[in-house]
Formats: C-alpha cells, sequence, structure tokens
C-alpha cells in the first residue's frame, strides 16, 4: 500500500507492493496496507516509554503481541514516510470508471486512515516469516475533528458494505473487480473485508476502533484468503493490544 514501501500502503498493490506502474499507483490503493518487506526488526527493547508518545506505546504494544502471535519481523513507519502517509493522495480515481457510480466515493475513501488526521500518530507494519501476509496497526489522536472524521469513515464503509458489495473499475488500460463483505467482528467499530482480481490479486481485512482520545486501525494484507476467523482474532488482539496502552 510503493516506490518506498513505507509510503505508498493503499488501494495498488494494496493495497500493494512495490513495482505498481504509474497508472495503477492511482488506484485506490488502501493507503492502509503496506508491505513492511524492507524491515526486519522487531520493537526495540531499548526505546522506554518515557521516550515515546502515547500512539508510539499503543502501535509497538500492538507489534509486540504481533511478533507472538506469528509475525515477527517489524518497522516503525516514521520521519517523511510518515508524513507522507498523513498526506491524503489525490486524483486516486482519477480516469477510472467505478460501477456502480454511487460506489465511486466511498471506494476513493478506502485511501482514508487515522495518521490522516493530522495529530499525534503512529504506525507499525508487521510481517511473518515468509512476508507472505503483511499487517499493521495504527493509532492517531483524535484532535478537535477526529471524532468526526472517524465517524464519516466508518458510514462510508458501511455504505461500501451494504451497497456495494461487487464494484468493477475500469481504467484506460485494465478492469479489476473488487469484492467487498463484512467479516463480522463485534469487538469495533468499522469492519471491512474486500478482495480485488486483476494483476495485483489481493484480499484485505481492515478494523477500526474509536477510544475517547484515539483512533486505531488494524489491518491485513494477503496474496491469499485472510477469510477465516483466526484473522479476525488476530487482528482484534492486536488491537486490543494497542487499546490497552491509551488512556
Amino acid at each position: 500500500m510503493p516506490k518506498k514501501m513505507t509510503v505508498a500502503l493503499a488501494l495498488c498493490a494494496a493495497l500493494a507492493l512495490s513495482g505498481c506502474s504509474s497508472t495503477q499507483a492511482q488506484m485506490p490503493q488502501d493507503q492502509t496496507h503496506k508491505k513492511a518487506a524492507e524491515a526486519t526488526a522487531s520493537p526495540s527493547p531499548s526505546e522506554s516509554a518515557r521516550q515515546l508518545t502515547t500512539a508510539e506505546v499503543a502501535t509497538t504494544a500492538g507489534a509486540v503481541l504481533a511478533t507472538e502471535l506469528g509475525f515477527p519481523n517489524s518497522a516503525k513507519i516514521q520521519g517523511k514516510d510518515l508524513e507522507a502517509l498523513a498526506t491524503p493522495p489525490t486524483d486516486t480515481l482519477k480516469d477510472i470508471v467505478v460501477l456502480p457510480a454511487q460506489c465511486s466515493a466511498p471506494i476513493n475513501d478506502l485511501n482514508w486512515s487515522p495518521v490522516q488526521l493530522g495529530t499525534e500518530s503512529a504506525r507499525t507494519d508487521f510481517t511473518n516469516a515468509n512476508q507472505s501476509i503483511t499487517g499493521s496497526v495504527e493509532v492517531a489522536k483524535l484532535g478537535a475533528n477526529g471524532a468526526a472524521a472517524v465517524d464519516s469513515h466508518n458510514k462510508n464503509v458501511r455504505t461500501i458494505v451494504e451497497q456495494c458489495k461487487s464494484a468493477k473499475l475500469n481504467g484506460m488500460d485494465y478492469t479489476e473487480t473488487l469484492k467487498f463483505s463484512d467479516p463480522q467482528v463485534d469487538s469495533v467499530d468499522s469492519a471491512l473485508y474486500y478482495s480485488r482480481d486483476g494483476q495485483y490479486a489481493q484480499n484485505s481485512l481492515v478494523l477500526i476502533k474509536k477510544t475517547k482520545q484515539y483512533a486505531v486501525m488494524v489491518s491485513f494484507v494477503a496474496g491469499s484468503s485472510l477469510a477465516d476467523e483466526k484473522f479476525n482474532k488476530v487482528a482484534t488482539s492486536v488491537m486490543d493490544a494497542a487499546i490497552a496502552q491509551l488512556p
């Protein structure tokens, strides 16, 4: 979800991976999902809680639990990479026809993630040993207008699940179909499972939950199906670990 895989997360290989063409990079890529392919280091035990922001403490806790659940390789997204993710992408659906047409706006909103709130934020990506599945945990402080922004995104997710179970994206030189469903995760505010076919076939699971002061997002992306309850449990466990560190 990239030239430098820590920057372009949302719907081109997910949505993905490196090597997307300039045209394909305009696809909503699920900027929420990213490959931690350049990362092999686990959260550093040398970082004391006093040196970390609350958001960083939360994402570190989520990544540590992910290590215990089979995702030992992780990378903190920071500096310019985090700044890039905080900038909402533009023209992601330029020259792309979405059918049904009413699904265009909510699908474009898949490029949203909490870091775009422009507040205190942190993100850590993690992957398993063979890097066939990549996950991420992202935390951002709500700030003045954050709650409304999260609610707006969650509303778009509900629209997708209810009205856009299958959508076709037609570009000048490609076409692909996105299929969406509700993964039935009751403990979160927003849950979305979707797959995309075509050259960058991919499957994604995205969970979002809001606390009094923060928004938390946990996501997974893989080339194979994630439609299994065990992935829901891993995702919710990582989210619970992050939320447990928040005020």
